[in-house]
């Protein structure tokens, strides 16, 4: 079922919206468009986060959890000026998000990237990610940004290696829960041994 809050209202509010949506950055990459998430974007994030692909990341989630953290990660761009993105892939519109986000009990921003299963095996991730982190450092001037990843999301974990992140054994010690901690930096400075 489709909660009314889920649906588009036409009028004044929506206008008002979209145009607020127009002050988040928005960027291409070679083959996705990274832009400010819609109202509509929910159906993909719910297809995502009510199924077993978000058995890694707290879930699966109710579609009113789901609602509730997508509308919490938008927020963000209000409260701290980042937040979430979709993706839009050139042959499929809302192939996933990704985001420069915190959740309450977070100690540092993080990257965070969640794909449709149409959109998994292509380098969107990887894409989506190296053009978000460029964001972080070239633009908001972080000198870190962390991505938390379940032990056992190996495909995840696959991902930060290629992305050149590293673990960081000290935050991990600090959450004290068994999560990896895979830490971004710049990629002109020297990884920690």
């Amino acid at each position: 079922m489709i909660a009314p809050v889920e649906k588009h209202r036409p009028g004044p509010a929506s206008r008002q919206a979209a145009r607020m949506g127009g002050h988040i950055p928005s960027f291409d990459t070679r083959r996705l468009q990274i832009r400010a998430p819609r109202i509509y974007d929910f159906a993909s994030y719910a297809e995502i986060f009510c199924s077993d692909r978000a058995v890694h990341m707290g879930g699966p989630l109710t579609r009113k959890a789901a609602w509730s953290e997508f509308t919490q990660y938008v927020a963000l761009w209000l409260l701290h000026g980042h937040g979430l993105w979709t993706i839009d892939a050139q042959t499929q519109p809302s192939a996933g998000f990704v985001l420069l986000g915190m959740e309450y009990d977070d100690p540092e921003p993080e990257l965070g990237l969640f794909l449709t299963a149409e959109a998994e095996g292509q380098g969107y991730a990887t894409e989506a990610a190296e053009a978000v982190r460029a964001y972080a450092f070239d633009t908001l001037k972080w000198d870190s940004v962390v991505s938390y990843v379940a032990p056992d999301n190996t495909r995840c974990s696959a991902l930060m290696q290629r992305l050149k992140a590293f673990r960081d054994s000290t935050a991990e010690s600090e959450i004290q829960d068994g999560t990896q901690v895979y830490r971004h930096i710049p990629l002109a400075e020297e990884v920690p041994a």
